[in-house]
């Protein structure tokens, strides 16, 4: 089975307007907008799905949640079969007219599959920078980002009552690889292929053994637009959750900001990528940051 990315993710929400408000700050662009809910896409093609509460589809995975459901590109129509029949084993799967797999996996969670129609290949153009014998900027002032606007959605965090279940279903059912390890079942970073992202999923054991999502992450260009997106979104009055810092599992650079979807979302750039060579690490205590502020940046100029 050969997973692509992260096709979409879906939240049902009670107050549209404020999450469909939120998004349009965040840079993704508004595609389609209704009574039905609204839809926002990536520069890769990859959707955020806001419904109202009563719309019928996937149901939450635990009371007053507004997660529905994460769906994952897959490379072709005999990936989405084989994912189709390896579910069928032991759980309800149902299809779409559209050809989307919908089901749910061991904590709960939804879960969807679809074969892959977004754009395969991004080519951003980063900020240039300069290092002693490596110059790329001359003649020229360095790029500032008055937003950001998100490339692709690069990861999604839950907190589950097992997160073991979890390692053992995505790893051995679906083929997804195992980037690193919290001691004891505490936590695994998962990531959808070998040449991937440190991770494109992660899962957290939760202290009160319930599911529910932690955050979304979207990738940009570099640290830059990172801390341009944040600062635009402070001005436009979202708290951030923390941030900015950089993570030392990953290398990643990130600005979390609580989302009216419930949970957080995260801007990330400079993120590790590995391959088959790369050997899992199991931490024994907690490594979210090197170093991190708690409540943004206060921007030069302002009081």
């Amino acid at each position: 089975m050969a997973f692509v990315g992260i096709d979409t993710v879906v939240f049902s929400v009670p107050d549209i307007k404020q999450a469909r408000r939120f998004f349009v700050d965040w840079g993704v662009r508004r595609v389609r907008d209704g009574r039905a809910g609204a839809v926002f896409e990536t520069e890769n093609g990859s959707h955020v799905v806001l419904r109202p509460p009563a719309d019928g589809g996937p149901v939450a995975a635990a009371p007053g949640a507004n997660f529905r459901e994460v769906i994952w590109g897959v490379s072709s129509t005999r990936d989405l079969d084989a994912v189709a029949r390896e579910l069928a084993r032991d759980r309800e799967v149902t299809m779409d007219k559209d050809g989307t797999l919908h089901s749910v996996d061991p904590n709960g969670l939804g879960i969807g599959f679809r074969v892959w129609r977004r754009k395969r290949a991004l080519k951003p153009s980063r900020t240039p920078i300069n290092t002693p014998g490596a110059l790329e900027r001359i003649d020229a002032p360095s790029r500032f980002y008055a937003r950001a606007r998100p490339l692709r959605m690069g990861h999604v965090v839950f907190l589950v009552p097992d997160p073991k279940a979890g390692e053992k279903f995505y790893a051995e059912r679906l083929g997804f690889w195992v980037s690193d390890r919290y001691a004891g079942g505490a936590g695994v970073f998962l990531r959808y292929a070998a040449k991937s992202d440190h991770h494109n999923l992660f899962l957290l054991r939760s202290r009160e053994g319930k599911t529910a999502i932690d955050h979304v992450a979207f990738e940009v260009r570099d640290i830059h637009e990172v801390l341009g997106g944040g600062l635009y979104m402070q001005r436009r009055g979202w708290p951030t959750e923390v941030g900015p810092g950089r993570h030392p599992i990953s290398s990643a650079y990130f600005w979390y900001f609580k989302s009216p979807c419930g949970g957080s979302v995260e801007y990330f750039g400079d993120s590790d990528y590995l391959t088959e060579a790369w050997k899992p690490t199991t931490y024994r205590r907690n490594r979210f940051s090197e170093w991190h502020l708690a409540a943004g940046i206060k921007p030069a100029g302002e009081a």
